[in-house]
């Protein structure tokens, strides 16, 4: 009996123990705070860094965060081969959710060219024009962008203090500076230069002989054309000098 007696402190013990592991497991099942283990590979950081650096030169300068900006350019670029440009530049325009407005192809003795006007998505005209820069040597180049964030807020302000004529006019003007924001511009010329045609002596020779007789047969067009214009007065200076001569004649008799 003893010897029961003095295990009775140990089994207090035990249980105390026991009601404590189980307050503590109800504390984190009841969703109280518990700490959260992240693990983060090692080149994790890298690849987000790598995500977020722009893939087109100056791109940082160009844009304003928040801010809405109408994107305005010109290039000039001249190609090596105008199909090939012309196919490359369909599908370029399909991968930036791009557009044409207006197109103007014109071939004459030195060159092949297309004149285009695009429209494309602000957020997708900085890495369009560095694309087209690829089609071939870019002669020129000209980009501007303009924040138009005062001028929306000018216009809130004039539509909320006039009247309706005037609210009417400032909404449409704010509708056309949003939609030139949302959508930039871009004028398009490239061209492939033409070889020029060279000539033999003979050939040289062929030509000018060519170019003079038709040169004189247009004169002697242009003398006969204009003797049929005045031939009246013609006729009166032949008969004029023949009097004369008839007279001096008949003076020497």
């Amino acid at each position: 009996m003893k010897k029961y007696v003095r295990l009775l402190p140990l089994m207090g013990l035990m249980l105390a123990g026991c009601a404590q592991s189980a307050e503590q497991q109800d504390i984190f099942t009841s969703g109280a705070v518990v700490p959260e283990v992240t693990t983060t590979s090692p080149g994790t950081n890298t690849a987000a860094a790598e995500a977020t650096t722009p893939e087109v030169p100056l791109a940082r300068l160009w844009r304003v965060a928040g801010h809405p900006v109408i994107y305005q350019g010109a290039m000039e670029v001249e190609v090596a081969d105008f199909a090939a440009a012309s196919a490359h530049l369909d599908t370029t325009l399909l991968r930036h959710n791009a557009y044409l407005t207006s197109a103007r192809e014109t071939t004459d003795a030195d060159r092949h060219q297309q004149l285009l006007t695009i429209r494309v998505p602000s957020a997708q005209f900085l890495s369009l024009t560095s694309e087209l820069a690829r089609l071939g040597l870019v002669r020129g180049k000209e980009l501007t962008s303009r924040d138009i964030t005062a001028e929306l807020a000018k216009l809130s302000r004039a539509t909320a203090a006039a009247d309706t004529t005037t609210q009417q006019f400032s909404a449409q003007e704010k509708q056309l500076l949003t939609e030139q924001a949302t959508l930039a511009t871009l004028q398009l010329t490239y061209y492939q230069l033409r070889p020029a045609t060279e000539l033999t002596p003979a050939a040289d020779i062929a030509s000018q002989l060519q170019t003079g007789l038709w040169f004189g047969w247009r004169a002697l067009s242009m003398f006969l054309i204009a003797a049929s214009y005045i031939w009246p007065l013609l006729l009166g200076v032949a008969v004029w000098a023949g009097y004369r001569w008839r007279r001096g004649k008949l003076a020497l008799d």
